[in-house]
């Protein structure tokens, strides 16, 4: 083999493994994690505790964990329920098209927060949310800056923790307004 072939060879190589390597970093991760007890069937004090063991969270727990800002969630008992609820709400859109066994990921959970908690819209959210283009993206950076929400990429997914953390600092934005204090420099 020449070395000229041998270098034709690499100078495809390279491209197809950065093209391998981009193709596969957009896939959502898959929960794996199968929990005892159908969480459906908790009442919501139990819920909560469950949710601390949950390693990542599925679209269906977002929305429930999501409503307990504003109440109980026994008047919604099934997803669908609870779905049109964030949506009457306007705290989700149907373009999302989620399904309630995926993952839930960082930017989707700001987008609810921020709209039931009715924070502040950055200039570049207001704008986006026109398009829909970057609507979760720009709710995620105002989440991280009233310090709801820990510094995270929009698609990492959402941990129990993170939730019950980000609802724990959410309590009190349900009862009438935001309570957020901006974060300290």
């Amino acid at each position: 083999m020449s070395r000229r072939s041998a270098m034709s060879e690499w100078r495809w190589l390279v491209p197809g493994l950065v093209l391998g390597g981009l193709s596969t970093g957009c896939v959502m991760p898959q929960r794996s994690f199968q929990p005892s007890h159908d969480p459906d069937t908790l009442n919501d004090a139990v819920f909560i505790h469950y949710l601390a063991t949950v390693p990542v969270v599925t679209v269906a727990e977002g929305a429930r964990a999501v409503l307990l800002i504003v109440g109980s969630t026994e008047q919604w008992p099934a997803f669908d329920q609870q779905w049109d609820e964030l949506s009457r709400r306007r705290a989700v859109l149907s373009t999302w098209r989620l399904q309630p066994g995926q993952v839930l990921d960082k930017a989707t959970l700001a987008y609810m927060l921020r709209t039931l908690c009715d924070l502040p819209r950055s200039l570049n959210e207001t704008l986006a949310s026109a398009t829909g283009l970057g609507d979760r993206r720009y709710a995620l950076r105002t989440c991280i800056d009233g310090d709801l929400l820990p510094y995270g990429r929009p698609h990492d997914p959402v941990t129990g923790g993170e939730l019950l953390s980000a609802l724990t600092r959410a309590q009190e934005c349900g009862k009438g307004g935001s309570n957020l204090a901006p974060r300290k420099p």
